[in-house]
């Protein structure tokens, strides 16, 4: 942030200050401009860009939304927010969402998030809540019709550690993977094919990226999913996908720590480093970019 303000001091275009992000944006064509507009926001304007983008693209993916924004805390959902900036919603992100997602149970589960209600990660374990939340999974996933909605309130509002004892003990009791259910469940919510979800505690999870599975799949191991997440992008960037990429690098970039241990999945899974495959599947400064960002970065 403080390179940004002092660049706008001493940079004009049209006799006033700019902003380094629209200056690239403005100056810098293709996928690098992409990748160093998305680094020049920072961390949380990258990610409240990133949930804006997504139904601008002409390759619109859901993906790019659900990553932006599920399984955050509540203090990274009201940062996502604050830096939300487009006139057309009044700088609201939730009045965006409103407006450009359709009336669905996927619209619900993302607003249901920016509500900045979820569960804090140091809230004490309750067994009652735990025994509740197992009864009412369970409950939907057995009913004949709907269930999404019992499903969604649960997920998206509960911290981690509560989850992974819900996932435990949904397993003791009805000796079934709530997540591997839950995907026959919801077509509408997961509309990727899922190809594994292995029964906990085990954490070879296969990518499927959306919406509950993507924060369950965090929940029972988050740098494995994210190896996962960068694997996936870097076989569809030839695809005219290199946004997939770029969102995650950069993501990835501003939690430094987080960004060791996905590198050390990533070669526990594919034996090989996430430097090499990077640099074997980018070109020339979009590459060397992709490359940089693998450093880390400070928030």
């Amino acid at each position: 942030m403080a390179i940004r303000a002092e660049y706008k001091k001493h940079i004009k275009v049209g006799g006033k200050g700019i902003n380094i992000a629209k200056h690239i944006k403005m100056k810098v064509p293709g996928s690098l401009g992409k990748i160093a507009y998305a680094t020049a926001l920072g961390r949380w304007e990258s990610e409240a860009h990133w949930a804006n983008f997504w139904y601008q693209s002409g390759t619109s993916r859901r993906e790019l939304l659900i990553e932006s924004l599920m399984g955050r805390t509540n203090s990274e959902i009201r940062a996502i927010k604050e830096a939300f900036s487009d006139k057309r919603y009044n700088d609201s992100l939730v009045k965006c969402m409103e407006t450009e997602l359709k009336k669905d149970k996927f619209r619900n589960a993302v607003l249901l998030a920016l509500e900045e209600k979820k569960m804090e990660e140091n809230a004490p374990i309750s067994n009652d809540l735990i025994r509740r939340d197992v009864f009412d999974l369970h409950k939907a996933l057995t009913s004949n019709e709907g269930g999404e909605t019992a499903m969604i309130n649960i997920v998206v509002v509960r911290n981690d550690t509560h989850m992974r004892e819900v996932l435990r003990f949904y397993e003791a009791t009805y000796r079934k993977n709530f997540a591997r259910e839950m995907i026959q469940k919801s077509r509408n919510l997961v509309v990727r094919p899922v190809l594994s979800i292995p029964p906990f505690p085990e954490a070879d999870i296969a990518y499927q990226g959306e919406t509950l599975a993507h924060i369950l799949n965090g929940v029972l191991n988050r740098p494995v999913r994210d190896a996962m997440l960068l694997h996936q992008a870097l076989a569809e960037t030839s695809k005219d996908r290199a946004e997939l990429l770029i969102s995650r690098l950069v993501r990835f970039h501003w939690e430094p720590k987080h960004l060791e241990r996905v590198k050390v999945e990533y070669k526990r899974k594919y034996n090989v480093k996430i430097e090499h495959d990077v640099e074997d599947t980018t070109k020339r400064e979009f590459g060397s970019f992709c490359e940089r960002l693998l450093l880390g970065g400070d928030q």
